[in-house]
């Protein structure tokens, strides 16, 4: 059974954003992208982010001619901002524009503007039936619109090259967002021999990059709480390698911040005459046991 809370992190919207999103008439595609902006901006206090169009496919779970076309729609409209424009080998970075009075969006209630591209045109509502043309149907579910497709008995088939061709997209989306990862991991060393096992990893059908970076935010995130010093972090390269993004679906998942927090000061009183006897002998073994078994236990304070 789901079981949300907020400790596990949230997004802080103000509410005019919402209020005046809520007054809009986004169709469902461009509010669904619109949420996962916000996620992976405001939900971080950052202000713009990359986003590949791989990035958001996997984070909507809709066909990636669809993101496409509804990213686009929503520059158009200037509701979404680009900040840094693609390369070959970042992606473009993206952020939510939140003055809302620039946005050329309809509000409900408004006369529809015939003259209007948005939604998109080149294809119309996601919520609507797409036209078909010359016997073939645009922006079906899974179907990229890179290449054109094949008409077999009203529905479409990839020939193996397509499928080659997709994968291999995939694949460059994936390796791009490299430096996401790279820009959250908490410590910054050997960053090409890094990349070449990132490339490695993307090359496998069950790396999934969008959960790996998730992952590594609370691995960053768990290292700062427990203030540890950078040589004691793993190299990103060796990270990867051994796959521990797997252990951080949590921050803190072995709860070692509750037992640091004991080994500096709490427990019960036996502990700490055992912590300062140890301590003024000049050990610095965590196993005191034969500490104790050469000097004996403590004395104890009168009514202690």
């Amino acid at each position: 059974m789901a079981n949300p809370q907020l400790e596990d992190g949230f997004t802080r919207i103000a509410h005019q954003i919402l209020e005046e999103v809520a007054k809009r008439k986004f169709n469902a595609t461009q509010f669904r992208i619109i949420m996962v902006i916000w996620r992976f901006t405001y939900g971080f206090r950052r202000k713009d982010h990359d986003f590949a169009l791989k990035f958001l496919q996997q984070t909507t779970h809709l066909p990636e001619s669809t993101i496409k076309r509804e990213t686009s729609a929503l520059i158009r409209a200037k509701v979404l901002l680009v900040t840094q424009r693609e390369t070959s080998s970042t992606p473009r970075k993206l952020s939510f524009n939140k003055n809302y009075d620039q946005w050329d969006i309809q509000k409900s209630g408004e006369d529809m503007n015939e003259n209007m591209d948005f939604p998109s045109t080149s294809g119309g509502s996601d919520l609507s039936p797409q036209k078909e043309e010359g016997g073939i149907r645009f922006d079906t579910s899974g179907v990229s619109d890179l290449n054109p497709q094949d008409a077999v008995l009203g529905y479409q088939i990839r020939t193996p090259y397509k499928d080659i061709y997709l994968l291999k997209i995939i694949i460059k989306d994936n390796i791009a967002m490299f430096e996401q990862f790279y820009d959250i991991y908490p410590r910054k060393i050997a960053k090409a021999y890094a990349k070449k096992v990132w490339e490695k990893l993307c090359k496998d059908k069950s790396f999934n990059p969008v959960i790996v970076i998730q992952n590594t935010a609370n691995f960053a995130e768990t290292q700062k709480l427990l203030k540890t010093d950078k040589q004691h972090i793993p190299h990103p390269s060796t990270y990867l390698n051994q796959k521990r993004y797997e252990d951080y679906e949590v921050v803190d998942p072995e709860g070692l911040l509750q037992a640091t927090e004991i080994k500096k000061g709490g427990g019960s009183a036996l502990d700490r005459l055992l912590r300062k006897e140890m301590e003024g002998s000049g050990s610095e073994r965590r196993d005191i046991t034969d500490e104790v078994h050469r000097r004996g236990l403590p004395e104890l304070p009168d009514g202690r």
